[in-house]
């Protein structure tokens, strides 16, 4: 079986690769990065380090690597592969679209067996964007026959992958960590035979618990991190407020995904552990500054502070722990970041209160808007 990866970098090597080769597949890796394409081509294999206090090393191998430039050898892949995967970044699809389109026309042509194309990114419905963008370069004859040879299932993927500062040529280390899930609602014929991918009829109640728990805690945790001058993720998680302040917000986020999708309080329970014992960890500590950037995508009516926080109101529930995080956010100034001085700004000439409904929709004289800018204030003194 032979697998079509866009993206060799860390995520791509050291999640989706180490994936697919449990699986038995071949992986060809696509990339534009030429040291890492000729290192991959000459080495033939790489090391995963799962960090820890006692690590372990996964040997990955039966690998090759493609340069994206070259089309002709690129289409001729996809013409042969079993799945495409990507890992390469939201802003990225838009460019690996028109040599994906022209390996499909190929497939149509030949009328080759049916293939799932799965884009990997931190992105809402990536497969289905990325869908959308190929289409584009299809004729309507194509873009008509498409869902029998091609599906784009779109998937939520989560794994932490620490700074790199490695001597060894490719070598990944990453946490222990990972979830894979992907739509099989939208899979075209045989769900591809992939350890670690769980397969969910509502991808949309998976994608949420990640953003409203994973992606939520991260936040804070930055957020409050930088208002009390501490710089790692691991660091700030050891002040008790911080702590206390990401255990309330996870609570809340267990209520909001139970009402919603009947997770089991138990089994989120443990879930949410993990997420605290995760950010934890010195091994994959992040700098609060690079987790808090962009503070206005962040504080969005449907992101991972927000969103929430306002469905918990609507239900009567309370919010308090979104509430503080949503004020921290309100008060990240960090002068390189574009977001954080726009904010600032429209804070200084409008004042907090045109702030948080400009940017959350959150009215000021709700019960929810009164927590948030108390929150503010306290923080702010």
């Amino acid at each position: 079986m032979l697998a079509v990866h866009f993206g060799a970098g860390n995520i791509g090597r050291g999640f989706i690769g180490q994936m697919l080769f449990a699986s038995g597949y071949e992986i060809c890796f696509i990339d534009v990065n030429q040291h890492v394409i000729d290192d991959i081509n000459s080495l033939k294999q790489y090391y995963i380090e799962i960090v820890g206090d006692v690590p372990k090393h996964l040997f990955i191998k039966n690998i090759s690597a493609q340069n994206s430039n070259d089309k002709i050898a690129v289409i001729d892949k996809i013409l042969h592969a079993d799945i495409i995967t990507t890992a390469l970044g939201p802003n990225i699809l838009k460019y690996i679209a028109p040599v994906i389109a022209a390996g499909l026309s190929k497939r149509i042509a030949a009328q080759t067996p049916p293939i799932n194309i799965i884009a990997c990114e931190n992105m809402k419905k990536g497969s289905s964007v990325l869908k959308g963008l190929v289409c584009k370069y299809l004729s309507a004859k194509e873009c008509l026959v498409l869902p029998q040879y091609a599906g784009f299932p779109d998937a939520a993927v989560d794994r932490i992958v620490p700074l790199q500062k490695n001597n060894e040529k490719l070598l990944v280390q990453t946490e222990e960590f990972f979830e894979w899930d992907v739509d099989e609602t939208t899979v075209v014929g045989i769900k591809p035979p992939v350890k670690g991918i769980t397969y969910v009829k509502n991808l949309q109640a998976y994608i949420e618990r990640k953003l409203f728990a994973v992606n939520a805690a991260h936040a804070t945790i930055a957020y409050l991190g930088y208002a009390k001058g501490i710089n790692c993720i691991n660091q700030a998680l050891e002040d008790d407020i911080i702590k206390n302040t990401v255990k309330t917000l996870l609570n809340e986020a267990g209520v909001l995904l139970n009402r919603k999708y009947k997770f089991n309080l138990e089994e989120y329970k443990t879930y949410a552990r993990t997420v605290l014992n995760r950010f934890s960890s010195k091994y994959i500590s992040d700098d609060v500054i690079r987790v808090g950037r962009a503070p206005i995508r962040k504080l969005a009516a449907d992101d991972r502070l927000v969103s929430p926080a306002i469905q918990l109101s609507e239900d009567n529930c309370i919010a308090d722990g979104y509430a503080t995080a949503i004020a921290a956010a309100l008060c990240f100034d960090y002068k390189e970041d574009t977001e954080a001085q726009i904010l600032q700004a429209d804070i200084k000439n409008n004042g907090v209160a045109d702030a948080l409904f400009k940017y959350t929709t959150i009215k000021a004289d709700t019960k929810l808007g009164k927590n948030i800018l108390k929150k503010y204030h306290k923080l702010k003194k």
